[in-house]
């Protein structure tokens, strides 16, 4: 469905006539035009049409994709494949022919994400040096991160150097932190403080977990992110338990965990108690 047909069928469904949606600002015409031919609109029309009918750009870009979903999202929601022992490596040559054909870094994030998870779960070879130095002068270049920039740099930072990732700290929650009134920007940020505790009881970085821990329990104030607060309960017990040798039943963590349906997240945090014990 293109976009002229789906602002008229979300127009429609909210009754709202093309005279009340153009309101004082544009003409009916205009609308009817680009409902009826999905001919051009410019961007202050578009955003004035969106926010008449109460609706984010981000909603609108779902109901778009719903309705046509775009090759990054059909690739986006194929992922799984990249585990297969049949179709993996078919599926990362597609998603790396699209990056050489576009030069759009998603496709090279997806597919350097599919590597790293077939080494580590498969144990296959992993040779991104190149690739991954590509990602990181993408997030150095850029400067506004949105949510993508998020997402890569949480799932790949620990493949760069000591330095970079200690250095770039104060930076990326910085830049987290200008989002915090989004809870799909803070829900990012818990898990990449997560994985910046694994990364660091991995390497035994003791001397940076304190400030981990602290902007943790800080991110997860709000009861809406109760699960964030149960990983630093359990990270900071493990943390006493390493530097200090004050004991912590881990086991009353993962049984909170099991209790509410979380029996994959109780284990993947039992693997971590072990490999750091």
């Amino acid at each position: 469905m293109n976009n002229g047909k789906l602002m008229r069928k979300l127009r429609q469904e909210r009754s709202i006539s093309q005279a009340s949606l153009a309101g004082n600002l544009y003409s009916r015409d205009n609308i009817s035009r680009f409902e009826r031919n999905n001919s051009n609109i410019n961007l202050d029309m578009f955003f004035h049409s969106i926010d008449r009918m109460n609706l984010s750009l981000e909603e609108y870009a779902i109901f778009q994709q719903l309705e046509e979903p775009s090759l990054k999202e059909i690739l986006k929601n194929d992922f799984k494949k990249a585990l297969d022992t049949e179709l993996g490596e078919s599926y990362l040559q597609e998603l790396y022919s699209e990056y050489e054909k576009s030069s759009d870094i998603y496709y090279l994030y997806l597919y350097s994400l599919g590597r790293i998870l077939r080494h580590k779960i498969q144990n296959l070879p992993l040779d991104l040096s190149k690739d991954i130095q590509i990602i990181k002068q993408h997030l150095d270049k850029v400067e506004s991160w949105g949510f993508f920039e998020f997402t890569m740099y949480a799932n790949t930072f620990f493949l760069f150097e000591d330095n970079y990732i200690q250095q770039n700290y104060p930076l990326v929650i910085q830049k987290f932190n200008a989002f915090s009134h989004s809870a799909k920007f803070q829900h990012l940020k818990i898990r990449f403080l997560l994985n910046s505790l694994t990364l660091a009881f991995e390497r035994k970085q003791f001397e940076i977990i304190d400030s981990y821990l602290t902007e943790l329990f800080n991110s997860t104030e709000n009861s809406d992110y109760i699960l964030g607060r149960i990983f630093w309960k359990f990270f900071d017990g493990l943390n006493r338990t390493v530097q200090h040798g004050q004991p912590f039943d881990t086991e009353t963590t993962y049984s909170w965990l099991r209790s509410l349906g979380y029996t994959q997240v109780a284990e993947n945090l039992l693997e971590i108690e072990k490999f750091i014990q």
